[in-house]
């Protein structure tokens, strides 16, 4: 594992979601990457026909995988795909960039391997043509992130999480998405969340979840359909 960290999740009401980013906001620095008050994650995540990815969520396995192919604010000049890892609680990922062109290619399953590209890339395209490793759910969020270095915190408001299983006009930001109600809180860490952030947080008084945008998109979509 490259980067093993620890996560935290939270489903947060609207008044905690107004309070925690007041105390954030006044507290410690937003991602500098984030030019205005959030930016906008899309997220096209993959899985085979055995839906692996799902049920090994579902099931908690401790050891699980998935693939995805990320971009923001809907922005094809910096796209990313990437593999995340979770083991007994800790997470992992990585990545690689690949062009627009790459991104159809995977899309209309017209991408081959070859000998110049990363590694990661290579494994993808062999899952995709040894085990049909498939497009299953296009994420959107918004997210209002901040960061600490003292212990590698990551701290992260997502919400107006929606979905589409339609992949041909995925960077129109006025494309028909459905939502969830959910609004989100992760903290992500190395080693510890200084005490002066846990309180801030009210850590103590949230219930911490297991959250997956990945399934519960997915559930919501084979409701809706």
């Amino acid at each position: 594992m490259n980067n093993l960290r620890k996560e935290l999740k939270y489903n947060i009401t609207n008044t905690d979601f107004y309070l925690i980013k007041h105390n954030l906001n006044n507290l410690i620095k937003k991602d500098p990457n984030c030019e205005g008050d959030f930016y906008t994650i899309s997220s096209i995540y993959f899985d085979d026909y055995n839906k692996t990815s799902y049920n090994q969520v579902k099931n908690g396995i401790s050891n699980r995988w998935k693939y995805r192919i990320r971009f923001y604010n809907y922005d094809d000049s910096f796209i990313k795909l990437e593999k995340k890892h979770k083991i007994n609680g800790l997470t992992d990922k990585t990545s690689v960039r690949i062009t627009r062109e790459m991104l159809d290619n995977i899309l209309n399953n017209n991408i081959r391997i070859e000998e110049n590209n990363d590694k990661l890339l290579n494994e993808f395209i062999i899952k995709m043509k040894k085990d049909l490793l498939r497009p299953i759910i296009c994420i959107e969020y918004d997210r209002i992130p901040y960061v600490y270095k003292l212990g590698n915190v990551r701290i992260t408001l997502d919400y107006n999480i929606r979905y589409t299983n339609k992949y041909n006009d995925l960077f129109n930001k006025n494309k028909k998405v459905y939502y969830l109600k959910d609004k989100i809180l992760e903290v992500k860490y190395n080693e510890l969340i200084p005490d002066f952030i846990r309180y801030k947080l009210e850590l103590n008084h949230l219930e911490q979840i297991s959250f997956s945008k990945f399934n519960n998109c997915i559930d919501s979509l084979n409701r809706r359909f």
